[in-house]
């Protein structure tokens, strides 16, 4: 109806605005962080929290009061009025990548490494971090049917967290051509088939458990298809771009793949939102990604908050923005939650992120200042 309309209306101008921050803190030394709520991982939530950050990591984590007693008299603290989180985490991106990436002259170009050609000072990176988005999983696009190896970075500068993460395959649409081979899907099975048996280079390191794999599909029949081959070939991963995937949940959470989607955007179909809350049902681990979406990063916040209107539980949509979207995308021991050992990626709130109506303030990644509001 219209009252909800313009209630989304009003909190997708919310979450695209930024405010001024309260602190500058760009010290190198250890320093430490309050806030009135700390959002640990989930729904795990710390009020009246305080954290430690030395050499670019969280070294403590835990309530003010416990804390700040130990704290070294000298140990700078920023006094934060608002919340505290891990800096958000797209699951898949292409942001920073040029036009030669996607090589559509041959379908297997297994072994380039995309962090190669990733520009971390391009617009769309500093868009990004902008929108509180301080990691990303940095992935090729569809043109081929085995493209490159993605990778783990981060949105200050080029800066490779885990340099091979996954092999891109795509057994439908753009990678199939008629005026090259593979020219049909069954085509595109035989082959991939053949190499994964000989276990040669990326495909080899596929089976052998070192590194990964994402499918990009897209339509129902591709989900089916890539279901199907995962199990026969005995390949456990990810399917990208699967916003249908909702419908294949049972059969998902028994082949044990996982799922990247779009985040719901104002006016997304009620299936999309239908399809999120039944892999939620059936136990599947999925986050939300930009590289198959026409929004921008702005739209991973957001669609939590649409998906939590939709009936999902805040634990598991703000997962999908964070820990759950580190770990699919390869950086799931460094990033996504406030943890000690975890690397110092923070988000300063004015309250509540997934509130229509809160602010980005600061964003630091490595324990440095990044970004402050305008």
């Amino acid at each position: 109806n219209f009252g909800m309309r313009n209630t989304l209306l009003i909190m997708a101008g919310a979450l695209a605005c930024l405010a001024p921050s309260a602190s500058a803190q760009t010290e190198a030394e250890p320093y430490a962080i309050t806030a009135d709520n700390i959002l640990v991982d989930g729904g795990e939530v710390l009020q009246d929290g305080l954290i430690v950050i030395a050499g670019g990591k969280i070294v403590q984590v835990g309530l003010e009061a416990d804390l700040r007693a130990g704290l070294h008299k000298d140990m700078p603290v920023l006094d934060h009025e608002g919340w505290l989180s891990a800096g958000l985490v797209a699951a898949n991106g292409s942001m920073g990548l040029g036009s030669g990436v996607d090589d559509s002259t041959s379908a297997f170009t297994e072994s380039l490494l995309v962090a190669e050609s990733f520009n971390g000072d391009h617009s769309s990176v500093v868009a990004a971090r902008k929108a509180g988005v301080t990691s990303f999983g940095l992935t090729t696009g569809r043109s081929n049917v085995a493209g490159g190896q993605g990778s783990f970075v981060k949105t200050d500068g080029a800066k490779v967290v885990n340099l091979r993460t996954h092999l891109t395959l795509c057994m439908g649409p753009p990678a199939i051509q008629s005026r090259r081979y593979p020219t049909s899907y069954s085509g595109a099975v035989n082959a991939l088939e053949k190499r994964f048996a000989a276990g040669e280079g990326a495909f080899g390191a596929v089976t052998a458990g070192k590194l990964g794999v994402t499918i990009a599909v897209g339509a129902r029949h591709e989900i089916d298809r890539a279901i199907r081959f995962c199990q026969k070939a005995e390949l456990t991963g990810t399917l990208r771009g699967a916003n249908r995937a909702g419908e294949f949940a049972d059969r998902l959470a028994e082949a044990k793949l996982t799922v990247i989607m779009d985040a719901p955007v104002i006016g997304s179909p009620k299936w999309h939102t239908d399809s999120i809350n039944s892999l939620a049902k059936a136990g599947v681990p999925f986050a939300f990604g930009l590289a198959d979406s026409n929004a921008g990063a702005g739209s991973l916040r957001l669609g939590a908050s649409l998906a939590v209107r939709a009936g999902l539980d805040r634990a598991t949509a703000w997962r999908a923005i964070t820990s759950t979207a580190a770990t699919l995308a390869g950086g799931g021991k460094r990033a996504g939650r406030i943890a000690e050992g975890f690397d110092a990626d923070i988000a300063l709130w004015s309250g509540d992120p997934l509130s229509p109506m809160t602010r980005l303030e600061s964003v630091y990644i490595d324990g440095a200042l990044i970004t402050e509001g305008n």
